[in-house]
């Protein structure tokens, strides 16, 4: 059982048994003498630092039986302090205890690891001292407590916060506990003794102190068998302060230690048991004055670092990487690169040397393509070392490479952790790469003292440097005198499966050794492993649902079955098809993207936006129901304002006209949720107090989870407990710096940690729903592996959208950049498929689809065939396709024939529902106006002017002058490289005066297309003639050409516009170049079927949220946080309020 939650639960045992005794939970203090009387434990309160308290706030002494504590003047804290300490008394402790520094009252059970908080790793003292607050909090106020109050007696957090006279906070974290997470059963606390070894197991255990490293496959017992290794160290007599021992996550350091303290105490504090990162975190932190570094250095996460290097962009004079549109996608994949050298512990120095190396020896255009590429990325990488040591600050990379430079480097950090640590054992010693090889062989050069374990053929890490070549390089190259053994016996699985994970090994998986094996302890079964093909991805999900009730009936709940996939894409479409076919599933999937989170992102929204464009998404909530109508014409109402703040649009509530009176009690409803909330709260004191005082929002969901759906409650505690922690820029409203910073995790996807689940939700009997990549270390009865395509695993390394490194960059037998990342990222696809055959212990079925959307076949994956002799091929159960369910179309009633524009109808074309919010009911979304759309806004307005006048074409230095007045009226002038954003906007001006050099213009017409039952407004930028030349219809655009441009339907209405008659045209200023339109018959007819299929779509009220690239467009969509579910209602538009006919671009 959880650690943390045997603590609570004993809490809140104590509590109720104190109650039952007579005592009085609502005089805290008094109730926690009572339970120190009770103990026999004396209390003493004393001033805040006086001496008897150590140099902290409380301090339990056992020998003495007492407790003193700071009189703080708040008979709460001090009764927390208090009972903080009876927890010390209740459970023991494996370390000296020493005074308490400080309390979290509020502290969270599952803290979210995002951020640089993936890094913090608890020492077992901290550890102790964290699970006393939680024993603290429950004992004073326990969940059963917080459950009774709020749902029973409809008690808000406020209200009960007041009677308590407990901090806010405490309370309203407990609620959210009690009420969102399932409730864990009562259990007993698990004895980790270790268990026997197999003579395999003991034999890697008690090996002497050379190099030495344990090949151990899935099932084996690597974790038993390190614990092993600490007994045998332990019963060697060796001191617990020189072991250090290195996972990959702070989940495994945290169980290592859990297990080693029950059989040796001693550990605790003394022992260094956590993560690599964090491990290097310690050594820049005790080491810092010879790294130039603060005593605590800034830590960036991948959203700090990329807003770091953005706001320096333009000082970067870029070829190959400019993008003046958007640099983000670029500068994330530069960053991505100098993340890969850190991880070869290739400075900017010795980067920028290999780059140049490419240059010279150059002999293609492509070598040349690749070699000018690592140079600007030298020069990004120059610049953002330059800017770390600016902010006094490091990033992920730096905390394994700048250590490692650093014990190699300087003999006496080098001497005092050799001397330190002589016992270092590794786990998942296939996931280290260079830097963490190089700074084990500083600490130990001939490997003494080392120990590792580990499986090549399970290197899923590429991405971070990992290579099972460490494996392979470990006795001899890396250490002389290494020295290796195996494991084979299989505990996990049927024989069957274990002969199919190693008979892919053996069919030639680059990773694998000759000699792989693995004899299953338990037998062979008589069953073995399953291939279905079904016809298309709707069928698979189908067949999966149906094949997941089977095994139920045959005895494996839905706890003990998954589905593990290569991307998360498929998974949130299996999850929904799953549970609308009644399969329950524990998956969250992108939290962001959840719709009970979007709406509690709205309402935040609704508190600084003064437009309130996400009332869309607040008013299908049943608490505030509002007509799509009525939300339609109330955002016209706000529109026609000119100065609005936030929460000004309350004001206009009563004062709106065509609006219901369903719609008007919704947005009263609405006011009154909000009402007590500021547009200076912290987001999480607002999310509360619109949850749990103003509302019964966080009761409802507590009720649907009761009711059999867990996964919307327990998306809202992740949703707050990220609210409470996550850290980011703040430069204005809280709130609102809060929803750019989700943005930004979005599009970086550095929200990855945010979709695990917390602890209390593994009780759930639900079919857990997983990456292959986060299913490795854990197994299950029954496993399900589906779309195992040719187009999905293996995937194609030219998929692969990584920035290839400089030759010489990684070491291994290939020189070659290109050549070597596309080999290690061949030999991860191999990887990936052994890890999602050897999760499952009794089942496991493979599923291929093999047609497309449009009826094309596809083919399965190779990888099956590799082990097809292995597997039993199985028809499908199902033959119908009950999990595919069409978009809902909305009710449209329009008075006259649509009328819209080409930007409009590619709106359409590239997202419907954007449409929708846009041009439909014209709500306003919500973008971060960075300096870059700021820079491009002065130039629209400059092609505005210019395009506005065709009576006179204005000189070069007049284009300039009128530039300086839309840089003023537009640009960043107040931005902190405001010259270096006004240079690159003059790189566009150039292009801009190039492009209409020596042409005549006429003045601009519109023309009307007609297009099925709508017609097509198309107005060019500008109509340029020449003498006896067909006249050019221009749309002037301030980005840059992409590949899909001429794909687009606003460049096909051009085309259709034009016909024979005129030459359409793009230009596209931030990379000046044009594109020009070459219409013909048939292609004509093509267009006009494409431009009737989307005005169709819109005249039937089809608008669902589909863009092609969720993943890339949603979180930079003006509408990602409002965009979920609509409210009821259909849309009536009227003659006077036609869509828009402006036809500014959005994008």
């Amino acid at each position: 059982m959880d650690p943390i939650e045997l603590v609570r639960q004993r809490a809140a045992e104590l509590h109720e048994a104190l109650t039952n005794s007579g005592a009085n939970p609502s005089d805290p203090y008094s109730f926690v003498l009572k339970e120190a009387d009770r103990r026999n434990i004396e209390v003493r309160p004393y001033p805040g630092g006086h001496a008897m308290l150590g140099g902290g706030r409380a301090l339990y002494d056992g020998d003495a039986r007492s407790i003193r504590h700071e009189r703080t003047g708040d008979p709460f804290l001090d009764a927390f302090l208090v009972a903080h300490e009876i927890g010390h008394d209740e459970f023991g402790g494996h370390v000296d205890l020493g005074p308490l520094q400080d309390v979290n009252l509020a502290r969270s059970a599952d803290p979210a690891e995002a951020g640089a908080d993936r890094v913090v790793d608890y020492s077992s003292k901290a550890r102790q001292e964290v699970q006393m607050d939680l024993f603290a909090r429950e004992f004073l106020f326990p969940r059963k407590l917080a459950k009774e109050l709020h749902l029973r007696q409809g008690l808000s957090a406020r209200d009960i916060s007041a009677s308590l006279k407990a901090p806010y906070d405490l309370v309203a974290v407990q609620i959210f506990d009690a009420i969102l997470l399932p409730e864990m059963p009562a259990r007993s606390p698990a004895q980790h003794r270790p268990k026997q070894m197999n003579p395999e197991q003991a034999e890697a255990a008690g090996q002497g102190e050379s190099a030495f490293l344990l090949e151990a496959g899935p099932g084996t017992g690597k974790t038993q068998t390190l614990i092993g290794r600490l007994a045998v160290l332990r019963e060697r007599g060796v001191a617990p302060e020189s072991i250090l021992v290195l996972t990959f996550s702070n989940k495994a350091a945290a169980e290592l230690t859990d297990r080693a303290l029950s059989f040796w105490p001693e550990l605790a504090g003394s022992a260094w048991i956590g993560t690599f990162h964090s491990f290097g975190l310690d050594i820049v932190r005790r080491f810092h004055d010879r790294l130039n570094l603060p005593k605590n250095p800034a830590l960036l996460d991948a959203t700090a670092a990329l807003a770091l290097l953005e706001e320096a962009f333009p000082k970067l004079d870029l070829d190959r990487f400019k993008d003046l549109w958007d640099p983000t996608d670029n500068l994330s994949r530069i960053l991505s690169a100098i993340s890969r050298a850190k991880d070869e512990v290739v400075s900017r120095f010795q980067y920028r040397t290999l780059a140049e190396s490419m240059v010279a020896s150059a002999n293609t255009d492509h070598e040349r393509e690749l070699a000018k590429q690592c140079l600007e990325i030298a020069d990004v990488y120059d610049l953002y070392e330059d800017l770390k040591a600016e902010h006094g600050a490091i990033d992920f990379g730096d905390l394994i490479a700048r250590p490692t430079e650093l014990v190699e480097s300087d003999s006496e950090v080098c001497g005092l952790l050799r001397n330190t640590y002589k016992h270092v054992l590794v786990d998942e010693y296939q996931d280290v790469n260079r830097a963490s090889v190089r700074l084990l062989k500083a600490l130990h050069p001939d490997g003494k003292g080392l120990w590792a374990v580990g499986d090549a053929k399970q290197s899923i890490y590429r991405f971070r440097g990992a290579s099972s070549a460490n494996m392979n390089r470990f006795c001899g190259e890396d250490f002389a005198n290494g020295q290796s053994k195996s494991l084979r016996q299989n505990y996990r699985s049927f024989q069957e499966i274990c002969d199919g994970f190693v008979g892919f090994a053996r069919s030639g998986m680059a990773a694998a050794r000759a000699d792989v094996t693995a004899d299953a302890s338990r037998g062979a079964s008589g069953i073995r492993p399953a291939f279905v093909q079904t016809t298309t991805r709707e069928h698979e999900i189908d067949e999966i649902a149906a094949r997941i009730q089977k095994f139920r009936d045959e005895g494996i709940t839905f706890a003990d079955q998954a589905v593990l996939c290569k991307g998360n894409a498929r998974l949130s479409a299996i999850a929904k098809g799953l549970e609308k076919l009644g399969v329950p599933v524990l998956y969250l999937g992108p939290l962001f993207d959840r719709p009970e989170v979007k709406q509690a992102l709205s309402l935040l929204s609704l508190l600084v936006d003064p437009r309130a464009a996400s009332l869309i998404a607040a008013a299908a909530m049943p608490e505030f129901s509002v007509p799509l109508n009525d939300i339609r014409n109330f955002a016209g109402l706000l529109r026609g304002k000119e100065a609005m703040a936030p929460l000004d649009w309350l004001d206009e509530i009563g004062r709106a006209e065509d609006i219901s009176e369903e719609g008007r009690n919704g947005l009263a409803a609405l006011a009154e949720a909000i009402r007590s909330c500021t547009p200076e709260d912290t987001p999480w004191r607002a999310f509360a107090a619109i949850y749990l005082d103003n509302s019964r929002l966080a009761a409802r969901f507590s009720e649907v989870a009761h009711s059999g759906s867990p996964l919307p409650a327990i998306a809202l505690w992740q949703l707050q407990n990220f609210l409470r922690t996550a850290e980011y820029d703040q430069r204005g409203l809280p709130i609102s710096d809060l929803l750019r910073h989700i943005r930004r995790l979005a599009i970086l996807s550095d929200e990855r940690d945010l979709r695990d689940l917390p602890q209390s939700a593994q009780t759930l009997d639900a079919v857990r729903l997983m990456t292959i990549h986060g299913s490795k270390g854990l197994e299950f009865k029954a496993v399900h592996l589906p779309s195992l395509t040719s187009g999905s695993l293996p995937r194609s390394a030219k998929q692969n959208r990584s920035l290839p490194p400089p030759d010489g960059m990684l070491e291994g037998p290939v020189h070659n950049g290109v050549a070597a990342m596309a080999q290690g990222h061949d030999e991860e696809q191999e990887c990936l498929f052994f890890v999602a055959l050897s999760r499952a212990r009794d089942r496991l079925v493979l599923y291929t689809f093999c047609q497309n959307k449009s009826g094309g076949s596809i083919k399965p994956s190779p990888f099956v065939a590799g082990i097809q002799s292995l597997l039993r091929n199985e028809a499908p159960v199902t033959t119908t396709i009950s999990s595919e369910v069409p978009p809902e179309a909305i009710k449209a009633e329009y008075d006259t024939p649509l009328q819209i524009t080409p930007s409009e109808i590619a709106i359409y074309d590239k997202c419907p529902r954007r449409f929708l919010y846009t041009y439909a009911i014209r709500v306003s979304g919500q973008r971060t106006q960075t300096a870059f759309m700021q820079m491009h806004d002065a130039i629209q307005n400059l092609v505005d002017r210019l395009c506005s006048n065709t009576e006179t074409e204005p000189s070069a230095s007049a284009i300039l002058a009128e530039f300086e007045a839309c840089w003023l009226a537009s640009g960043p002038v107040e931005h902190g490289y405001a010259d270096e954003y006004k240079r690159l906007a003059l790189q566009l001006v150039e292009n801009l005066i190039n492009l209409r050099a020596g042409e005549t213009r006429r003045s601009v017409e519109t023309l009307t297309v007609a297009v099925g039952n709508g017609e097509i407004l198309v107005t060019p930028t500008e109509c340029v003639t020449a003498p006896g030349a067909a006249p050019i219809l221009r749309r002037i655009r301030t980005g840059r050409q992409t590949s899909d441009s001429a794909r687009k339907l606003d460049a096909l209405s051009f085309e259709l516009a034009a016909g024979g008659d005129a030459q359409g045209e793009f230009a596209f200023l931030s990379d000046g170049t044009t594109l020009k339109l070459a219409p013909n018959a048939k292609r004509l007819t093509t267009i006009r079927g494409k431009l009737e299929t989307a005005m169709n779509g819109i005249e039937a009220g089809q608008f669902p949220a589909e863009p092609d690239r969720p993943e890339r467009e949603c979180p930079r969509c003006p509408h990602f946080f409002h965009c979920t579910d609509l409210p009821k209602g259909g849309l009536q538009k009227k003659s006077s309020s036609a869509f828009p006919v402006s036809d500014q671009p959005v994008d």
